[in-house]
């Protein structure tokens, strides 16, 4: 064999390019940030810290009673300002998601930095472990995060090249098909013929049903569809930029057609698979692409839909490997979590966590998590089609406790 021989690549399955990802994580400029920073910082300079995210100074900024921007009067014992103007008194959590805490400002941003470092996320049962909080508090203090990003981050118009694709999330006959290899029944020799293709016994009973006939009355109710759009990054090799997700029961040419409308300008190109619900794309948008992945993953021209599938395949790591039981009132809270780590990937840690402040502080006060541990929970799961009432997973109210065995 020659020595040209050896070094050709592969005809059939070509190398895949590298994109710098893995460089970027091993850099320098990776980690600006860690937790020892966090150990020698004070309760004022995390309020000056807070304050700087927000408002971008720590001495002028404007009262979130009055809307008043002035050097407003600060207390140290406190660790408050004064308002110039109405006279009342005001913290850096005043009229955030963060507001009546009782937590340290300085353990809530410990415990942020822990959760946004997270790969793919981190659990609240680990972070009540690492930190010695109770679980309802760790619980509610991660979703509050989560309803920041789907408020503050998940919103707005995008314009350029953007890649469609929906994946099914919840709603999966896991139990009968765990701890079973693949192929189990099958019997060696002549495949069986399908029971649908059988003669029938007695009479002429009409064609044959085709095998996914009836398949929506047969999908579990659990099932619920994730809907993304991802748009290119302009630097080439760098992936997607921005991302937008939603929340559906089923990929109708309604569901995606209103998660579009929302999301893309009409300037937009879209790419897509060749699922027929996208076939109103091109009379929405500037051009729609399409790409068969029975045949090929990308055309020579770039059409393709890759960085949407990449997404779905973090958001199914998240929810199957780490969060484990994400239910579907609270599971676009879970999927804006992972559009925006999707987002700020390539953000350095300590821009990172500045980042999910300066989203999370900017919505206002909380809409579905104060009050939570008095039972002021929200009813609905956000769908595409409207709010839906979402069924409890907890003990009915007036339900026994099954007695000790």
């Amino acid at each position: 064999m020659s020595a040209a021989t050896i070094t050709d690549k592969p005809a059939n399955f070509p190398l895949r390019k590298r994109t710098g990802t893995a460089a970027f994580h091993l850099s320098k400029e990776a980690v600006d940030f860690g937790l020892e920073d966090l150990e020698r910082m004070t309760p004022l300079e995390t309020v000056r810290y807070f304050a700087t995210i927000m408002w971008g100074s720590h001495k002028e900024m404007p009262c979130p009673h009055c809307g008043t921007i002035d050097e407003h009067y600060w207390s140290f014992k406190e660790l408050r300002w004064k308002c110039a103007c109405c006279g009342k008194r005001f913290s850096v959590t005043s009229g955030t998601v963060f507001a009546s805490r009782k937590l340290p400002l300085l353990k809530i941003l410990k415990i942020a930095y822990s959760w946004a470092n997270g790969a793919s996320g981190k659990p609240a049962l680990q972070l009540r472990r690492d930190w010695n909080i109770s679980y309802p508090t760790a619980f509610t203090l991660v979703h509050k995060l989560r309803e920041g990003l789907l408020r503050g981050h998940n919103a707005g118009m995008l314009c350029g090249i953007q890649e469609v694709d929906g994946m099914d999330v919840n709603g999966r006959r896991y139990k009968e098909k765990r701890n079973k290899p693949q192929g189990a029944g099958r019997t060696p020799g002549k495949p069986a013929i399908p029971a649908e293709l059988l003669k029938p016994a007695e009479g002429f009973v009409g064609p044959p049903t085709p095998p996914k006939w009836g398949k929506a009355a047969k999908q579990n109710v659990e099932r619920r569809l994730l809907l993304v759009m991802r748009q290119r990054g302009v630097t080439k090799g760098k992936g997607a930029s921005a991302t937008r997700i939603g929340i559906a029961i089923t990929e109708c040419t309604a569901t995606v057609t209103a998660l579009a409308k929302k999301y893309a300008s009409t300037e937009s190109i879209v790419m897509s698979d060749e699922d027929p619900s996208y076939a109103s794309f091109k009379q929405l948008f500037a051009d729609h692409r399409t790409i068969n992945h029975s045949k090929e993953f990308s055309k020579p021209d770039g059409t393709n839909n890759n960085q949407a599938e990449s997404f779905n395949w973090r958001v199914r790591r998240a929810i199957e490997g780490v969060y484990l039981s994400a239910s579907n009132k609270y599971l676009k809270d879970y999927a804006a979590e992972q559009a925006w780590r999707e987002d700020v990937r390539r953000l350095s840690t300590g821009k990172k966590v500045a980042h999910l402040f300066r989203v999370v502080l900017s919505v206002g006060r909380s809409l579905w998590w104060r009050g939570y541990s008095q039972g002021h929970h929200r009813k609905d799961e956000l769908l595409i089609e409207g709010a839906r009432p979402a069924a409890g997973r907890g003990k009915k109210v007036g339900a026994k406790a099954k007695p000790p065995r």
